[in-house]
């Protein structure tokens, strides 16, 4: 993936709308800025729209569910994809869409700010921008980005002052503070810096995989056993892909649907042949390094042990409740459900 000296990218369908573009008036790049269509799911529908209707805006590159990329102005000069500068200017770098107040402190209102920028649009059909991107997305656009640093020199982190990468929320969080919605960050500026080989994404393109699983880019279901695989596993299960297991993941195939993990709300859990995965974004149980979102589960967290832990735990606050009361034969009985609890831990 590359641009050509004018900044068309070689990989991406073309579509012309170059006539809402403008001169970048000789300002160079030094953000890249990441919208969500907020309807619509086709990237070459929505580069028609652009060409074709009397909106007045347009992005320099639009990605598809599907992973599909379209663009319709070369990086040499600006979209409109950014309008105007609003809200107060924040004292610390502004992080969070959703303020509907503060913008980024450094964002210039005497300066258009589509003069240094790239605006990549992303398909999400809800109108709120409230999809997740599905892991084709998520790999065509940290694909994307890269390239556009690489070429042009963007800093690979959070945009400040001396450039980067932010939402549009950042300049508009009056009118864009919901764009560009849910978006991989921390994994966006990890592949960036290194710390993420770029990922093989195994699918259903692949002969061995089909024969195991059906579906689409946000759920597969298992043919062998009827199993679902989906959303944030489901794209950190397609990154595991290798070929010792002739084109599937060394994880196997599912042999659970997630499971919620009780008392930690939000965190999921899903078994594998070879493993379990949990889905846990705010790391409530577990922090590895370099972990996203997904990550694999430690031995001795598995559900089970988990489980057993959990029946321990509450043996444990029976007996102390009977010592209390001086029930010594019910006291005995308990504790004798806590030594087979732990033998099966162990075991």
């Amino acid at each position: 993936m590359q641009f050509d000296e004018n900044g068309w990218l070689d990989v991406a369908q073309e579509i012309d709308y170059i006539s809402k573009s403008m001169s970048r008036e000789g300002y160079g790049i030094k953000y890249i800025i990441l919208h969500g269509t907020a309807g619509g799911s086709s990237a070459e529908n929505i580069g028609n729209y652009f060409a074709t209707s009397d909106v007045q805006a347009s992005a320099h590159i639009i990605i598809d569910q599907e992973g599909n990329i379209v663009q319709g102005i070369p990086l040499s000069l600006a979209a409109w994809g950014n309008g105007i500068i609003t809200g107060k200017p924040a004292t610390l770098p502004f992080r969070t869409a959703g303020d509907g107040v503060n913008r980024d402190y450094w964002w210039n209102a005497n300066v258009n700010p589509n003069w240094t920028s790239v605006s990549i649009e992303h398909c999400k059909a809800s109108t709120d921008n409230s999809d997740q991107i599905t892991p084709a997305q998520q790999a065509a656009s940290f694909a994307v980005i890269k390239t556009i640093c690489d070429t042009y020199g963007v800093p690979k982190r959070f945009a400040d002052a001396n450039g980067g990468v932010t939402g549009h929320f950042s300049m508009d969080p009056v009118n864009r503070s919901r764009c560009p919605g849910p978006y991989p960050w921390q994994e966006l500026f990890d592949y960036l810096s290194g710390n993420e080989e770029e990922p093989i994404m195994i699918g259903l393109d692949n002969g061995t995989v089909a024969s195991h699983f059906s579906g689409d880019n946000n759920i597969w279901k298992c043919k062998n056993n009827g199993f679902l695989v989906g959303y944030g596993i489901l794209g950190f299960y397609r990154k595991l892909g290798g070929d010792a297991l002739c084109g599937l993941t060394y994880l196997g195939l599912p042999k659970s649907n997630e499971i919620a993990v009780h008392g930690y709300p939000g965190v999921v859990q899903q078994e594998f042949e070879r493993g379990s995965v949990r889905y846990d974004p705010q790391h409530q149980l577990d922090s590895p390094p370099g972990a996203g979102d997904c990550y694999v589960v430690h031995v001795e967290q598995d559900m089970r042990t988990l489980a057993a832990q959990a029946q321990i735990a509450a043996l444990q606050s029976q007996v102390a409740s009977l010592q209390q009361n001086a029930l010594a034969d019910e006291n005995t009985e308990l504790k004798a459900k806590i030594a087979a609890a732990q033998k099966d831990l162990q075991g």
